[in-house]
């Protein structure tokens, strides 16, 4: 290849990176200011999001209040939880069987390094309706366990 040959190669290479680079930052842009969709509270859809956004906030106690009655896990089980600071949560999918209601949503995770995927997970909760609420059932994303470790 001529030089001439070569700094046209190198010349098409570079904007080519460029204009990724640009995409890029123009898809995390319009990413990151998504508006956030709102469930209503008395809603499984709602219940999720209002327990993922505690969680996310820091507010264990809170987030324990969609527990349901009797449920092994607390606050303190949120404690041990582990959540990414890049965490984004899509809904899936939601239905409602009588008393009875499952809400699958997609975690979606950054990687944090520039050109790395981050990965995606999926999750469904179990919820119970309580008087006029729904509560979460089980063991609910993301604690992995409730009650094993002496609190």
């Amino acid at each position: 290849m001529t030089g001439s040959a070569q700094r046209r190669a190198n010349g098409v290479l570079a904007l080519i990176a460029a204009v990724s680079l640009l995409l890029i930052a123009v898809s995390l842009f319009v990413s990151s200011n998504r508006e956030e969709t709102k469930y209503a509270a008395d809603t499984p859809e709602g219940v999720v999001q209002l327990y993922l956004k505690a969680i996310i906030e820091g507010k264990h106690d809170k987030a324990a209040n969609y527990f349901a009655t009797g449920s092994e896990c607390d606050a303190s089980d949120i404690d041990r939880a582990y959540v990414s600071d890049t965490l984004r949560v899509n809904l899936v999918s939601s239905e409602i069987d009588g008393n009875s209601a499952y809400v699958k949503i997609e975690a979606n995770l950054d990687s944090g390094m520039l050109f790395e995927d981050g990965y995606s997970e999926s999750h469904t909760y179990r919820l119970a309706r309580e008087k006029a609420n729904w509560r979460l059932t089980g063991i609910p994303w993301p604690l992995w366990d409730c009650g094993d470790i002496n609190k």
